[in-house]
């Protein structure tokens, strides 16, 4: 039997991220109770993965209530739908708790379409 990684994957890190980033979520979604979270809110985190670089691994994405009603929005309340969607993650500088840092959002993502030919008649 193949052993099995306990816990989860590390977070993505701002560090991780280029500005437009697509990642592919690759668990359902779960939900993290505002006593285990890092603010004291209520927040769902998704587990990604980066589709184009199969080094990077596994990585937690914690989503702020702008990216969580974004993603509810286009994916719905059903979790297991989410697996294997794709999200677009924008890195973005603005103030959190009085000093400036990089925050991570997401957004859905659908691969732009292929430009269609015209029939030759």
């Amino acid at each position: 039997m193949p052993v099995k990684r306990l816990g989860r994957p590390p977070f993505l890190s701002v560090n991780e991220v280029e500005d437009s980033d697509v990642f592919v979520i690759a668990e359902p979604p779960y939900l993290v109770d505002a006593e285990h979270s890092k603010y004291g809110r209520e927040r769902y985190r998704v587990v990604v993965k980066k589709p184009e670089d199969r080094e990077f691994g596994l990585r937690t994405l914690t989503l702020n209530t702008t990216t969580s009603n974004r993603l509810l929005d286009a994916f719905g309340e059903d979790d297991k739908l989410w697996v294997g969607k794709q999200i677009r993650i924008r890195k973005h500088a603005e103030f959190v708790l009085g000093k400036q840092k990089f925050v991570l959002y997401g957004e859905p993502y659908a691969d732009p379409q292929k430009q269609l030919e015209a029939e030759q008649r």
